[in-house]
């Protein structure tokens, strides 16, 4: 979600990905809409925040109703400042010792960001040393990449611009819709896979 975005524009969006099967969406930080976004779809999902970088930040997010925080840092106050929230936290991280480094702190898992950069095949290699479990790709991820990393075993996914596309833009919002398909699918196939 950007952060210079009315309030406006969020509804739309979110509803659509809500009415599509997303559950989980992050606001930045320093946005404005945090807390009439969890007033209005908290029930739904689960807000988060992204873009953290401080103690300080997690604090404030978590006054305004956040239900998770991705840092752009894998600090062990930040992860201390979650754990006392009582809120999980995932803290950016890309190399190997970087990952090992991060899941030793006090977080739920790390944000393996920016994940375009490191390619979907670097999640074969964090699983084979045992460090996929509690990482979750973040940037530039379209749907075959998310699916490679479900595959080898990421809980989870952040999506951003490929997903979103213009819709905070003025863009079509049954667009959106359509783009959904492609990840919901994806999603699909493997839990259909692993029901085999």
């Amino acid at each position: 979600m950007p952060s210079r975005c009315p309030l406006d524009d969020h509804i739309g969006v979110v509803e659509v990905l809500i009415q599509e099967g997303f559950r989980t969406f992050a606001a930045p930080v320093t946005g404005a809409a945090l807390s009439d976004l969890t007033a209005i779809f908290g029930a739904r999902a689960a807000i988060g925040v992204t873009r953290v970088v401080d103690a300080a930040q997690v604090v404030t997010a978590v006054e305004k109703g956040a239900a998770f925080v991705l840092a752009d840092v894998a600090t062990d106050d930040v992860a201390q400042a979650a754990l006392e929230a009582g809120v999980p936290c995932y803290g950016a991280a890309m190399t190997p010792g970087e990952v090992r480094a991060a899941l030793a702190l006090p977080l739920a898992g790390v944000l393996v960001y920016p994940a375009d950069v490191v390619g979907h095949a670097y999640a074969a290699r964090l699983a084979e040393l045992g460090l996929l479990d509690r990482a979750v790709p973040m940037g530039g991820l379209g749907a075959y990449a998310t699916g490679e990393w479900f595959k080898a075993g990421a809980p989870a996914a952040c999506l951003d611009t490929t997903l979103l596309g213009d819709a905070y833009q003025g863009g079509s919002l049954s667009a959106l819709r359509d783009r959904t398909g492609s990840f919901i699918s994806t999603e699909q196939k493997l839990r259909d896979r692993s029901a085999d």
